[in-house]
């Protein structure tokens, strides 16, 4: 069949796509996000009074907030 340039559907093998300048930016956006992610919970541990993640939520009283004069 190939002398007629027709093959069968299921003939070639899969490729995988191959690796671009748009996989190598999302990438690096991913390695971005997971860094910003926890560089606000390192902050949110040292700003809040219970020493966890999410501790920087309670710094006021439930129902009172302030935020200045």
């Amino acid at each position: 069949m190939s002398q007629f340039a027709m093959q069968m559907p299921g003939a070639q093998r899969a490729r995988s796509a191959p690796l671009n300048i748009y996989t190598g930016l999302m990438l690096a956006a991913v390695v971005s996000l997971i860094a910003a992610v926890g560089f606000v919970m390192y902050a949110g541990m040292q700003v809040g009074p219970e020493g966890g993640p999410m501790a920087a939520v309670k710094l006021h009283p439930e129902g009172k907030v302030s935020l200045g004069r």
